[in-house]
């Protein structure tokens, strides 16, 4: 029987938009964010070469919609229910996010590999923020 770490995984981004006219100019701390978000996708692909790799782009149309939907179903999954029913209004608050099979691992942050690789390994969400 293979194990969790062996079988074949799924990892979603939710990559916010640079900028918009809702939002202003991009900070230094959100481009930070997005390019340490941008290096976390690439170890990912590199260290998990199994695991499919989806990325919702915040900034087009198609992925708005999807990455929306999702996103919000993977809030009330772990209680905040607040921000999934106004998450297209809090966006700012949560994106960055990443899951890993259906869980949500990080919201509004970039998380570790480490936290990645632990949820990829175990099926389990470190929640200690």
């Amino acid at each position: 029987m293979a194990s969790m770490a062996e079988r074949d995984h799924q990892v979603e981004f939710f990559i916010p938009a640079p900028a918009c006219t809702c939002s202003g100019p991009v900070s230094l701390r959100d481009a930070e964010k997005l390019s340490r978000l941008e290096v976390l996708m690439s170890e990912v692909e590199e260290r998990f070469p199994s695991a499919e790799i989806v990325r919702y782009a915040m900034s087009d149309d198609r992925g708005y919609a999807e990455g929306l939907k999702k996103l919000a179903a993977y809030l009330r999954d772990i209680g905040e229910e607040d921000f999934a029913s106004r998450v297209a209004f809090s966006l700012r608050y949560v994106l960055p996010a990443v899951a890993v099979d259906g869980k949500l691992v990080a919201y509004g942050r970039v998380p570790d590999l480490e936290d990645v690789k632990y949820t990829l390994e175990t099926g389990e969400v470190l929640r200690g923020e």
